[in-house]
């Protein structure tokens, strides 16, 4: 079980998962952000849900790294977030330094530690934390695809008028408008889709949970979604935490899987105690080969950024 957890960045997505993380029942959670005053506030809103949920957990908070000391999990939240009008990559420039700033503390104080990217943009944010740490790839993943196959079965639950626990699918590739949203994934109780929805009205919907993220930034204009990614992220931690050998799709280093190296994109993994404890290789369709091929690309010429 593990005793400590780290959230960097003390914004509503970070402060969110640690709200959600009290339920953890952990030994200490520590807040840190650049803001300190912010994170201490945070701190201090959580320490008074105390009499309603009767935690044991130490909640610490401020702007000194060395408070992420011995984390057993360390997440990033940090950086600015997606505002209307801007891309991912628009937000590149800023967060990769942060990015780069955060993983040389991470290295510092918590080198045992399994760390999580949840900082747009997620598959090179990811990329950047495992150069920089130089960690083992099973210990840092982005969060990405799971909050997006959590998007798409949502969205197909109202459409097809059932329940999302009655769906099963999952999104992959990369966490922006080019990622893998592929029918063929997608059942109901074991059924394809195509016996309870129209190809056109299956297609509209795909494209939404492709854009999903920026139809939400362009209604709540200086910010972006914040409850059903601490929710991601916590799911995450929680199948860490509890050793759960969960299938959840997650941004990795690849290392020859899916006939790519050196690029992070969402992936189905088995999650469990050790971080990511084995990439799964899915058979793809020749379009969802065709897409796949356009990740190398993208890598290709955000490196020459970086």
């Amino acid at each position: 079980m593990i005793k400590k957890v780290s959230v960097i960045g003390s914004g509503a997505v970070g402060s969110t998962l640690a709200f959600h993380l009290l339920r953890l029942n952990l030994k200490e959670l520590t807040l840190v952000d650049t803001a300190s005053d912010l994170a201490r506030g945070v701190a201090l809103d959580l320490e008074d849900t105390r009499a309603f949920f009767n935690f044991p957990t130490d909640i610490k908070a401020g702007g000194d790294f060395s408070l992420i000391k011995d984390s057993d999990i360390v997440v990033i939240t940090a950086g600015v977030a997606r505002k209307e009008g801007m891309s991912r990559l628009d937000l590149l420039k800023i967060n990769a330094n942060v990015a780069k700033e955060v993983s040389a503390e991470i290295k510092k104080y918590a080198k045992g530690a399994i760390v999580i990217a949840v900082t747009n943009p997620l598959d090179i944010i990811t990329y950047i934390i495992t150069r920089e740490t130089g960690f083992a790839r099973s210990k840092i993943c982005g969060m990405g695809s799971s909050l997006d196959s959590a998007r798409l079965l949502n969205i197909f639950s109202l459409s097809a008028g059932v329940s999302a626990a009655s769906l099963e699918g999952f999104v992959f590739g990369l966490h922006n408008n080019e990622m893998i949203v592929s029918a063929q994934r997608l059942k109901v109780k074991g059924e394809p889709l195509e016996n309870v929805l129209t190809p056109e009205k299956i297609e509209k919907l795909r494209q939404r949970t492709a854009m999903r993220g920026g139809e939400i930034v362009g209604l709540l204009k200086n910010r972006s979604a914040s409850f059903a990614p601490s929710l991601s992220c916590f799911r995450l931690i929680e199948a860490i935490a509890y050793d759960k050998n969960e299938i959840i799709p997650v941004s990795v280093l690849l290392s020859g899987e899916y006939g790519l190296n050196g690029v992070c994109m969402g992936v189905p993994c088995l999650i469990n105690a050790s971080g990511v404890d084995r990439i799964i290789e899915i058979k793809l369709t020749t379009e969802e080969k065709e897409k796949i091929k356009k990740v190398k690309d993208t890598f290709a010429e955000i490196d020459k950024l970086l």
